[in-house]
Formats: C-alpha cells, sequence, structure tokens
C-alpha cells in the first residue's frame, strides 16, 4: 500500500508573462502583478525535492509528497522526505513578511531557469504568519475494509473524523452525519433479482462507496456547486469499473449478463434505505450530478452535466467510468460542456478516477490484494508547516491499521486531533 499527502498553503504564485520582466523597483500593486503574469497550467511543478514536489493548483501552491509504500522502509523514506520538505519550507517561511517574492528573493539556484520565472504572492491576511497547509492525503483501502473505515468516520466522537473532516462551531466533523447516512444496515438489504445471494464483503464495500456518489450527487433542488470534485470528500481515483473488477468472479459475471438487475439493485434496493432518500429510491434516468456547476462562481449560467446514473452504472460493468475526464476527453465538439471556463483549471471532471484502473496492492492475511485509491478531500484543520510531519506519520500508520488489522478490532488515528 502506498500513502501520499498534499499540502496547500494558501500563498499563489503566477508565471511571468513571456518578454516581460520584474519592474525595476519591483511589484508594489496587485495590478503590477496582473500586468507580468499569467496562471500556470493545471499541476504545474516548479520546483522539485526528494520525493515532493511544490505544484500549483489553480494559483495556489500546493507541496505534493509522492507515495510511500506501507512498510518499515516506507516509514524510513516518509522521514527524509519530510525533513527535506520542511527545510525548504522553512526557507519559504522565512520570507512571510514580503508582499510579493521572486527567484531572486532566495538563495542562488535554488530555483532553475526557466522555473525562476515566477511572482509568489503572499495575501495579506497570510502575511506574518508561519507558513500552514489544508492537508488531503491519499491512500488505498481495500474494498472489504470501506465499511468499517466509513463507521469510523461516521462517529462524530472518533478521532479519525475529527482529523478528516472540519468541524462546525460547536465541535462536531462536518460530513460524519452525511456519511452516517450510507453506512447501511446489510442485514436490510437484499437484491429483489437475487434474493438468495448473500453480497460479499467487497460488494458490501464497493455499494458503499457508490451509494455516497448517488447521495452527493442527489439534489431535487439542483444546487449550485463549485467544482464537481468539491461534492466527493470521499473521492476514488481509480476507475468504478476496476473496482467493480475486483469482486468475486460470481458476481461480476451475474450483473455483467444483467445489468438491468445491477441497476435496479443499487438505485432502487440500495437507497431506498438512505435517510432523504424517497422510498422507492432514486431515477436512474435522472442525472448522476443534479446540482449545477459554476466553475467556483465564474458561470452566470450554471450547467449541468450529461451524465445519468444508469449510464455510469452501465458503463462499470464496460469497463468505463464515465464520471471521469478520461471519459470525455477535450478537444471535442463537446468542449463546452466539459471545459472549465477557468482555463487554467481544465477538466470540470479533473480528478475524479484520475489514476484509471490503477489499484493499491496491500498485504492482508500473508496474500496481496487490490485495493481502491481513495483522496480524502473533506476541508481539514490547517496544520503549520512543523507538523507536516506528524500529520504525515499518523496516517501512514492509520492506512496500514485500517487494511491489515483485526476486522473485529477498533481502529482509529490513536491520538488527539492535531493543532
Amino acid at each position: 500500500m502506498a500513502v501520499g499527502f498534499e499540502f496547500a498553503t494558501g500563498w499563489d504564485i503566477y508565471k511571468l508573462k513571456n518578454g516581460m520582466n520584474i519592474p525595476a523597483g519591483g511589484l508594489k500593486t496587485e495590478a503590477d502583478l496582473k500586468n507580468c503574469t499569467e496562471s500556470y497550467p493545471k499541476a504545474a511543478v516548479v520546483r522539485g525535492g526528494l520525493g515532493w514536489k511544490l505544484t500549483v493548483d489553480g494559483t495556489e501552491i500546493e507541496y505534493v509528497v509522492d507515495e510511500v509504500e506501507e512498510s518499515k522502509a516506507g516509514e524510513v523514506q516518509l522521514t527524509q522526505v519530510m525533513a527535506d520538505l520542511k527545510t525548504f519550507v522553512r526557507m519559504m517561511n522565512a520570507r512571510k513578511v514580503n508582499r510579493f517574492v521572486t527567484a531572486a528573493d532566495f538563495p542562488a539556484n535554488t530555483f532553475r531557469a526557466p522555473n525562476d520565472r515566477f511572482v509568489i504572492h503572499i495575501k495579506n491576511e497570510l502575511r506574518f504568519k508561519d507558513v500552514e497547509a489544508i492537508p488531503q492525503v491519499t491512500g488505498g483501502i481495500r474494498l472489504a475494509r470501506i465499511r468499517k473505515l466509513w463507521r469510523l468516520l461516521a462517529d462524530p466522537k472518533s478521532q479519525a473524523a475529527k482529523q478528516f473532516f472540519a468541524e462546525t462551531p460547536g465541535g462536531d466533523p462536518i460530513y460524519s452525519s452525511m456519511v452516517n447516512k450510507v453506512t447501511l444496515n446489510w442485514k436490510a438489504i437484499k437484491d429483489s433479482k437475487w434474493k438468495d445471494h448473500a453480497p460479499s464483503a467487497k460488494l458490501r464495500g464497493l455499494v458503499t462507496l457508490i451509494a455516497t456518489y448517488l447521495l452527493r450527487g442527489y439534489s431535487p433542488a439542483q444546487n449550485g456547486v463549485g467544482a464537481v470534485k468539491y461534492l466527493f470528500i470521499l473521492m476514488s481515483r481509480t476507475k468504478f469499473s476496476a473496482l467493480f473488477n475486483d469482486l468475486p468472479k460470481d458476481e461480476r459475471k451475474h450483473y455483467k449478463d444483467a445489468p438491468a438487475d445491477w441497476i435496479s439493485f443499487i438505485c432502487k434496493d440500495v437507497m431506498s434505505q438512505i435517510a432523504g432518500i424517497p422510498p422507492a429510491g432514486i431515477d436512474p434516468d435522472g442525472l448522476l450530478i443534479e446540482r449545477r456547476i459554476t466553475d467556483r462562481g465564474n458561470l452566470k449560467d450554471p450547467i449541468q452535466l450529461p451524465i445519468t446514473r444508469k449510464a455510469w452504472l452501465t458503463g462499470m460493468l464496460n469497463d468505463q467510468d464515465l464520471l471521469s475526464a478520461a471519459a470525455h476527453p477535450l478537444g471535442q465538439a463537446d468542449d463546452a460542456t466539459w471545459h472549465d471556463s477557468n482555463p487554467e483549471l481544465g477538466h470540470r471532471l479533473r480528478g475524479l478516477a484520475g489514476l484509471g484502473d490503477k489499484m493499491d496492492a496491500v498485504q492482508y492475511g500473508g496474500r496481496q490484494n487490490k485495493a481502491a485509491i481513495i483522496e480524502f478531500r473533506a476541508r481539514q484543520a490547517a496544520l503549520p508547516f512543523k507538523i507536516w510531519d506528524d500529520y504525515a506519520f499518523r496516517m501512514h500508520r492509520f492506512f496500514t491499521e485500517i487494511n491489515e488489522g483485526d476486522r473485529h478490532g477498533l481502529i482509529d488515528l490513536g491520538a488527539p486531533a492535531l493543532a
């Protein structure tokens, strides 16, 4: 198993336009910044380090830590990576009083051409403050353990929920109640078209993840959302078709041979058990994402994406995940549907199933198992850079225990939430 991290700092970075240089006397205002810079392309890498990269997400500096394997060797590697990253961020932190920072403000060769043509803008509310970041972690979860993890996150008193989900002013994790809705009672759920079948642990896990997606997309009022990926606080980086193909052979064959039964099972038998969903379930022909996409407020007339629940669920049986950028490549006649109106952000389905068929490899019971690669996207508390390594080590151990620990044992972060 491998675990990776992202640390989004709130500091903005722009590249100098071709032929433009920093004005004599330096930058003074945002107008100066706009005149001589432009946005980086999505996921641009400005600098690399030992197992980490300084990347750009929109205009924000984000440090991406490469995946490290779940093992003692991986933990040693993570120690080295995080030490190198902290050394670099400490140097960045020393420039926190400045409004604008360029490559010339760092020791020689810190940034090499052509990646030295940038301007960092530190917003007033972040100046004079130590660098901090809202972290995100990505890790592999065996399908058979998804329900265990979901039950933990559904408990607002668990340390995992307090860490992974930002809290209300009253101190309760914001998303625990949503996760609780899909921690289903499988004694009450049967496929009405396959009544004598007892769903495997893998099928129960996959259906839990599917139900989470369907619930997040469900919005009869068609409420707005800034971007599709904002909906998915627990987002699969692996295609759902690859997850389906990890089911036991008999379940794969049954539903591939009877796609209508698969759709009925999910939309009727499963979704009808979720609070807030009509007793008859959800309409398979309805849109998978009923919410209107605003492109982070950039669209005067928000749009809906033309993917039905039926099409998405059917695609899983046929090696497709229609809720992915790969299924709707840009450069086609339908670009207006799929290309974000903020050009630097790229595809409206960016990130979703972005690793394609890739699954993680984990050890359980002395055998290698496959695992869904899940990105934990809910907003977490901002962490000062000095404790990023503590966060990384704890997450590394947590994912190991979720996948490899006793299936009946209690698993939590085992320590108070970081602060």
